[in-house]
């Protein structure tokens, strides 16, 4: 790039230092630096063009502490990561991958195909029957690699059949249903929502019934070899940065784009005070009246945020410690009086927010609404339990990256994590949420 600075002044114009220097850094070596849109440039790929990724080897990506390597790396992009690489997540194939560098690799790049956070694993779980045990002896013999209880998106798929020209690939989800799931409509109900949340993230399924595998045997063995070929020959369909995928082939499985989520923008309280004393100078009567007025348009929202708003209104750049304790004496008389007004660890709000917390989208607040300790716990619990809705049950060390997606943050940092771990735990100890193996469900 020196280079090329030094022969186009263009060039050399253009990257000069402004708000902000371009770099050129190493994975070992990124760390410390922050830039508004990271280039990530991936030196590996397969030795001859247009062939399948031969080697599972990333270099200090596999090595001991590759993960944390590419959290620095990616976590270095305040808004966007752009990814150059030479082959499809699909091609890693974690069997024979070393270290838990390539699985989050892998999980990464699958993320920046999709949309879509999720690497199905195996679990190392055993077949849930022998009648499951049947059915992936059927289609090993038909060449397909399969292993039992694939994790997904909070879910286990019975039989996960792998692509055997690609064994990072998932090609078939099947599903093996005992007699007993036929007259168990709440079953039946629930199992539709999760086929449907997986169907949502690429997975295609073929479902087998007992009665019928038992009774009808070969024209079920038949059906079963016409899914997978089907799977395994579904046609490619290649990106468009200007047409939309809805929805996108990709190695044989069925991405579908991933959901638009409408999140209600975080509204700041801008009215006339009407006054031209100094905020201090207000009486406590008047001044409950706007922290009030702040807190209906705002909250659940923290005092020191109300006294932020209070100094805006009254157009000073800041809240002093006369302007903070004034609010303070304000939003305390307010509670005392208004019965439908709250507190909550220095939080306040109404009534009707308490009953039907909002859940606001951060991301084009100021800096001091996106600090971990500017969060409410009680919208943090609304949105824990607005994320099981929408995902039925999620790993619970996938929980905070749910909410802070949902709250409008791009990375889920230490201060955050730590925030919304905080406020789960009490919620699992309240038996707001329970745990279920690792995993959160309402209960």
């Amino acid at each position: 790039m020196d280079e090329q600075r030094r022969a186009d002044p263009v060039l050399d114009e253009f990257l000069k230092p402004g708000h902000e220097e371009v770099f050129v850094k190493n994975l070992e070596n990124v760390q410390g630096d922050e830039r508004d849109v990271i280039f990530v440039s991936v030196g590996y790929g397969p030795r001859q063009p247009g062939s399948r990724l031969d080697s599972m080897n990333f270099g200090p990506v596999s090595s001991e502490g590759g993960e944390r390597r590419l959290n620095v790396l990616f976590t270095r992009a305040r808004r966007r990561c752009e990814v150059f690489v030479s082959f499809d997540s699909g091609d890693i194939d974690l069997t024979r991958a070393t270290g838990a560098g390539p699985r989050v690799f892998k999980r990464f790049l699958a993320y920046a195909e999709t949309g879509v956070l999720d690497q199905p694993i195996v679990t190392a779980a055993d077949y849930d029957s022998a009648f499951e045990e049947d059915i992936a002896r059927v289609i090993q013999s038909m060449g397909y690699p399969v292993d039992a209880q694939v994790g997904s998106a909070g879910f286990r798929i019975d039989l996960g059949v792998r692509d055997p020209k690609n064994l990072g690939q998932y090609l078939l989800a099947v599903e093996c249903d005992g007699a007993t799931y036929h007259c168990a409509l709440w079953a039946r109900e629930r199992d539709r929502l999760r086929q449907e949340i997986l169907e949502g993230l690429g997975w295609r399924f073929h479902r087998i019934w007992s009665t019928d595998w038992f009774h009808r045997r070969e024209a079920e063995v038949a059906r079963l070899r016409n899914a997978l070929e089907a799977a395994r020959d579904a046609p490619h369909v290649p990106k468009s940065d200007t047409t939309p995928p809805s929805p996108v082939a990709q190695d044989s499985i069925l991405l579908n784009a991933p959901p638009t989520i409408d999140r209600t923008p975080y509204r700041l309280a801008d009215f006339q005070v009407g006054l031209s004393v100094e905020p201090h100078e207000v009486s406590v009567n008047r001044m409950a009246e706007i922290a009030g007025r702040i807190v209906e348009i705002e909250g659940p929202v923290h005092a020191d945020e109300i006294a932020r708003r209070v100094a805006t209104l009254f157009g000073k750049d800041r809240a002093g410690s006369r302007i903070t304790a004034a609010v303070l004496a304000g939003l305390r008389y307010r509670i005392r009086t208004v019965s439908a007004f709250c507190e909550e660890e220095g939080f306040w709000f109404t009534a009707d927010q308490r009953d039907a917390c909002p859940i606001r989208e951060r991301s084009a607040t100021s800096i001091s609404l996106q600090r971990a300790d500017m969060l409410p716990p009680l919208e943090i619990r609304a949105a824990a339990v607005q994320a099981l809705k929408e995902n039925g049950v999620i790993k619970r060390d996938e929980i905070a990256t749910a909410i802070t997606r949902m709250l409008g943050f791009q990375r889920t940092g230490p201060d955050l994590r730590s925030k919304i771990d905080e406020v789960t735990a009490k919620m699992l100890a309240d038996k707001t949420l329970r745990d279920d193996s690792g995993f959160l469900q309402e209960p």
